[in-house]
């Protein structure tokens, strides 16, 4: 089952692991925003919006900025972290 992980270190499995998050989150976000797009200009719509469109739209729209949200946590956090051991190194370099 884990054979592609094989000789492989922590760090790298992380990072696949969360290339396929990442992925997967933008992948969902795309569709709902192109869902909606497709609704609003393709299709036919009535001067009103029906409840049960509304709540809809809601949660949808709920789910994307969720799944922007986290998408930044996860840049944010290893940006960070690649940043900090930059600067790490940097100072080790510089009393040595």
């Amino acid at each position: 089952m884990f054979n592609g992980y094989k000789g492989m270190t922590p760090d790298e499995i992380e990072v696949r692991v969360w290339a396929f998050v990442v992925r997967s989150i933008t992948i969902m976000v795309f569709a709902i925003a192109m869902g909606i797009l497709y609704a609003v200009a393709f299709e036919p719509q009535e001067p009103t919006l029906a409840p049960i469109d509304a709540v809809f739209l809601e949660i949808l729209k709920a789910i994307a900025f969720m799944g922007v949200g986290t998408l930044g946590g996860i840049s944010g956090r290893k940006a960070v972290a690649s940043y900090a051991k930059k600067v790490a190194d940097k100072q080790d370099e510089v009393q040595e």
